[in-house]
């Protein structure tokens, strides 16, 4: 009996062993800058960036001046035909053909044109600029969204290690209590009952253990492939320092963070900003434009590449333009970028509303959590001291081995316990400082590189 427990033992530490170890080691720091490295939201949001960066430069280009160069060689086969009046006859109302022009010509020429008032290509100027500031909004939030995944994650891996390692500690108890029991039973100062009750309470156990450690598995597989890293590889999330929790604020400094701060509403405003912006770029149709244009060209003709005949013309002018009527087109598209305005704007009025409420549950929960770290301490110690009172009292006779395995659940239970909350407050946390917009920094940076 003392070897098939020595080999249990010895086994299930194997299987610890196996379980964590590693071929990789990654900190959560370093989850979080491979995740922001190869998240496809946060490349999709960058390159959203680029893109209105890129049209911020075609709506400035608009209100640059404009400078083309044209130029053309023509051999002629046949010299043009011009149809002329009979000069011979004048009485003949008949044309007669005649050919003009050299063998060879060239065409070559210039033109520039500058705007000098468009009101709607200055407004969308503007509203270019408008748009590249949403699309930097949409990024951080991007960002903000796989930092705080990438955490909860991590915390998920941690605390499923954790559950891992209070069932090997519940399954070491167990053995080591039916250690005890089997010597007590081979002296005959117990009975059979007891030493059958134990066995039946490990290997009761031993699946716990097991079903811990492919729970610690699959948590570890989840986030290595939202890190995008091959499942083929091994990694093993490193331990992070937990400080006990610290007073939360009030509600109402909360929400003023979230509504002043929050990734996801910023984006939102500048969102909104941009519709308000195309609303006026439409309506700047209405008015006149004017530009100011001019052209230099030069024309030549020569039969044999030498002695050329050539001539230049050189003009400017003022162009103005005024829309009266297109038909309601002009109204037609006003009347789209005000609704899509109107839509923006309700959109952000749910969405402050749902920050409301992700604010209060989130305190609500992280303030649960925080009573139920308290609470969970006092409870573990107590089961703790529960659990070596049985051994005792059941080592002198007072005591009976159901007192030992119910004191052992309630330990495993109480432990249990305190994890959850404890990790529970954590993943809240990574949500709270989120939804208030306090993701650090640093990230946002790395993103940026």
């Amino acid at each position: 009996m003392s070897v098939r427990i020595l080999l249990s033992t010895l086994g299930a530490l194997f299987i610890a062993s196996s379980l964590f170890a590693s071929q990789r080691p990654i900190t959560m720091d370093e989850a979080i800058q491979l995740a922001i490295k190869q998240n496809q939201n946060i490349t999709i949001a960058r390159l959203a960036v680029s893109k209105a960066s890129a049209q911020r430069k075609e709506a400035l280009g608009n209100a640059l001046p404009s400078l083309n160069i044209s130029a053309s060689y023509q051999r002629n086969i046949e010299a043009p035909v011009f149809f002329v009046p009979n000069f011979a006859d004048p009485t003949s109302k008949d044309l007669v053909p005649m050919r003009f022009g050299a063998t060879n010509s060239y065409n070559a020429g210039a033109s520039l044109n500058q705007i000098l008032f468009n009101s709607a290509v200055f407004t969308g100027i503007g509203a270019a600029d408008v748009y590249v500031s949403a699309a930097q909004e949409q990024y951080r939030a991007a960002v903000a969204e796989v930092v705080t995944e990438t955490k909860k994650r991590y915390y998920g891996v941690l605390a499923a290690r954790s559950y891992a390692e209070v069932a090997q500690q519940a399954l070491d108890n167990a053995l080591a209590n039916k250690k005890n029991i089997d010597a007590l039973f081979a002296e005959g100062l117990v009975a059979e009952f007891d030493a059958i009750r134990v066995n039946v309470f490990v290997e009761n156990v031993r699946p716990e253990l097991t079903a811990a450690q492919a729970g610690y598995r699959n948590a570890v597989s989840a986030l290595m492939t939202y890190l995008s890293i091959d499942l083929a590889d091994t990694v093993n999330p490193q331990s992070v320092d937990l400080p006990t929790p610290g007073d939360l604020p009030s509600a109402s400094d909360a929400m003023s963070m979230a509504l002043k701060s929050n990734y996801e509403l910023t984006a939102l405003e500048k969102g909104l900003e941009v519709s308000h912006e195309f609303v006026n770029v439409y309506r700047s149709t209405y008015y006149p434009s004017l530009s100011l244009f001019g052209q230099f060209t030069n024309t030549g003709q020569s039969n044999d590449f030498s002695n050329w005949i050539n001539a230049s013309q050189l003009f400017v002018g003022l162009s103005l333009n005024f829309n009266i009527f297109n038909g309601f087109k002009e109204q037609a598209k006003v009347e789209q970028a005000q609704a899509d305005y109107l839509t923006a704007k309700e959109r952000l009025l749910q969405l402050k509303n749902m920050i409301r409420l992700q604010v209060s549950a989130t305190l609500n929960d992280l303030a649960s959590a925080k009573e139920r770290i308290d609470a969970q301490q006092t409870t573990v110690d107590q089961a703790q001291r529960g659990y070596e009172i049985s051994q005792v009292r059941y080592n002198e006779g007072t005591g009976s081995l159901l007192e030992i395995n119910d004191s052992q659940t309630a330990l495993a239970k109480a432990r249990v316990n305190r994890l959850g909350a404890l990790y529970d407050y954590y993943v809240r946390l990574a949500d709270f400082e989120r939804v208030t917009g306090q993701v650090p920094e640093k990230y946002m940076r790395l993103a940026a590189m």
